[in-house]
C-alpha cells in the first residue's frame, strides 16, 4: 500500500509539474506576443516621432523666416553689434558703410555706433536774430538800485515757419494817346505771366500747390483746412481744378522724361501694389500697381491697373508681338530688377536685353536660410554673406575709379586709368571667387547637402558697371 500510495503520489507530482510548465510556456508565449506587440508598437512610435520631428524642423525653419520678414529688421540694414561681422554684412561698402559711418535715423535723431544722438545741421538755413531784454534796456539791483553789468547773452536757437497767405493785386498802368497820329487810342503795360489764364492763384500758388501735394504727399483734405487756417477759404474743387490744369500744362514735359527714360542704356525697375478709390459701379480694381523705372538722370512713375509686362514693355519700348527692343538702329538695355518673371521673360526674348539681378534679393536666401537652419548652415551663410560683402566693396571702388576716369583732374588721367583698371581687376576677382565657389559647391559629391536657390553665375548687384553693361 505504501509503494502504490508513493506511485500515486509521483503521478499526481509529475502531472502537477506538466500542468504548471503548460501554463508556464503559454504564459511565456504570451509575453512574447505582447513583447512583438509593443516592439511593433515602439517601431510605429518612433517612426511617428521622427516624421513630427522632421515636421516641427521643417515648421520652425519656416516660423523662423516669416519671423524674420514681419518682425525682423531688412537684412540689408547693418546692426550696430555686427558691423563688420560677415554674418551681416549689411550693403557691403557702399550703403553699409556709410550707413555704419553716419548712423541711422531713429524717431527723429540720427544714432551713431554708440548709440548716441546727434544734432542735425541747420547752417544753411536763414537766421533772424531777436533780442530780448528788460523794459528799461538792463537791470538793477532792487535794494540799491545800482546797475549790473552786461555779461553776454544766453543763446538759444529754433527753427521757426511763418507761411503768409497773401493777395497780390496786380495793377496794370493804363496810357491814353494825346497826340493826332494813327493808332492804338489807349495801351497797357504787360503783366505778370501766369500759367493759367484766368486763374484764382499765382503761378508761386501753383508750384507750391504741386509741392505739397504730390513731393510732400499731402491730401486735398489736408490742404484745405490748412489754407483756411491762414484765412485762404479755398474749396476742394478750386484746387483740383487748379492740378489739373497745370497737369496739362506739364504733359510735354512729362512725355520729355519718359522718352529720355525710353533711350536710356540702364534702366532700374520695380513695382508694389498701390490702393486706389474705385468708381462707384465697382468697374476696376481697387488695387493699382505703381511702378517705377530710374534711369541714369531720370525717374519715372507708371500707375497701371495690372502688374503685366505690357506695362514694362511700353515704357522700355519693347515690342508686344516680337518681344524685340524697338529702335532705329539695334539697342542696348540693360534692367536691373528683382527675380519677377516678367522682367526675366523679357530678358529671354529681346536681343540686346541683358537681366541684371538685384544682389540684395539674392543676398536674404542666404540670411534666411541660415536663420532657418542655424545649426547646420551659420558658417555657410556667413562665408557667402562675406563673399557678397566682398562683392558690394569692390563695386563701390569700381563706380569711384570708373566716375573719376570720367572726368579726371587736370594731369590725374593716367593716374584714373591705373585706378580703374585695378578696381576692374579686383571686380572680376571678386565674381571669379563666388562664380569658384558656386561651382565647387554644385558638384556631385557636395549638391546633396548644399542648399541652393540660383545656380546663375552672373547675377548683378543691383547697380550696371560699365564693364558688366558693355561686354558682359
Amino acid at each position: 500500500m505504501a509503494v502504490l500510495a508513493g506511485v500515486v503520489a509521483e503521478a499526481d507530482a509529475d502531472a502537477w509539474l506538466r500542468d504548471a510548465l503548460a501554463r508556464a510556456l503559454e504564459a511565456n508565449q504570451r509575453w512574447e506576443r505582447l513583447a512583438e506587440q509593443l516592439r511593433e508598437e515602439n517601431a510605429r512610435l518612433r517612426e511617428r516621432d521622427a516624421q513630427r520631428e522632421a515636421e516641427l524642423e521643417r515648421v520652425s525653419a519656416e516660423l523662423a523666416v516669416l519671423q524674420r520678414l514681419v518682425f525682423g529688421r531688412s537684412s540689408e540694414r547693418a546692426r550696430p553689434d555686427a558691423a563688420g561681422s560677415g554674418a551681416d554684412c549689411g550693403a557691403g561698402a557702399g550703403a553699409g558703410a556709410s550707413a555704419s559711418a553716419g548712423g541711422r535715423v531713429v524717431g527723429g535723431s540720427r544714432r551713431g555706433r554708440g548709440g548716441q544722438a546727434g544734432r542735425r545741421d541747420y547752417s544753411h538755413l536763414p537766421r533772424v536774430e531777436v533780442l530780448w531784454d528788460f523794459d528799461d534796456g538792463g537791470y538793477c539791483c532792487p535794494e540799491c538800485g545800482a546797475a549790473f553789468a552786461v555779461l553776454g547773452d544766453h543763446t538759444v536757437e529754433q527753427i521757426d515757419r511763418q507761411v503768409l497767405v497773401r493777395v497780390l493785386v496786380q495793377r496794370r498802368r493804363r496810357y491814353q494817346r494825346r497826340c493826332p497820329c494813327v493808332g492804338p487810342k489807349t495801351v497797357m503795360a504787360p503783366g505778370p505771366p501766369k500759367a493759367i489764364g484766368k486763374g484764382l492763384v499765382t503761378n508761386g500758388f501753383i508750384a507750391r500747390l504741386l509741392t505739397e501735394r504730390y513731393v510732400a504727399g499731402r491730401s486735398q483734405n489736408s490742404l484745405v483746412p490748412g489754407l483756411a487756417r491762414q484765412g485762404a477759404q479755398l474749396s476742394t474743387a478750386t484746387l483740383t481744378g487748379t492740378c489739373a490744369q497745370a497737369g496739362v500744362l506739364l504733359a510735354p514735359l512729362e512725355e520729355a522724361i519718359t522718352a529720355r527714360s525710353r533711350d536710356s542704356w540702364h534702366l532700374h525697375a520695380d513695382e508694389t501694389s498701390w490702393q486706389v478709390f474705385a468708381p462707384r459701379d465697382g468697374d476696376g480694381p481697387a488695387r493699382w500697381w505703381l511702378w517705377v523705372f530710374l534711369g541714369p538722370d531720370t525717374t519715372c512713375f507708371v500707375m497701371d491697373p495690372t502688374r503685366a509686362g505690357a506695362v514694362l514693355a511700353r515704357h522700355a519700348g519693347i515690342d508686344s508681338q516680337t518681344g524685340q527692343l524697338v529702335g532705329d538702329g539695334p539697342r542696348r538695355l540693360v534692367i536691373s530688377s528683382d527675380f519677377y518673371a516678367v522682367y526675366t521673360s523679357a530678358g529671354k526674348k529681346a536681343d540686346g536685353l541683358v537681366n541684371l539681378y538685384c544682389w540684395a534679393h539674392v543676398r536674404r536666401h542666404f540670411v534666411r536660410a541660415g536663420e532657418a537652419n542655424p545649426v547646420q548652415l551659420r558658417y555657410w551663410t556667413a562665408a557667402w554673406l562675406e563673399r557678397i560683402k566682398a562683392l558690394y566693396a569692390v563695386h563701390e571702388q569700381l563706380m569711384a575709379a570708373w566716375t573719376t576716369a570720367v572726368a579726371p583732374a587736370p594731369g590725374q588721367a593716367a593716374a584714373a586709368a591705373v585706378r580703374l583698371e585695378k578696381a576692374y581687376g579686383a571686380w572680376d576677382t571678386a565674381l571669379d571667387a563666388i562664380d569658384a565657389e558656386r561651382r565647387k559647391q554644385m558638384a556631385p559629391p557636395a549638391c546633396k547637402n548644399q542648399p541652393r536657390k540660383h545656380s546663375r553665375p552672373w547675377i548683378g548687384n543691383g547697380t550696371a558697371s560699365p564693364r558688366t553693361a558693355t561686354t558682359r
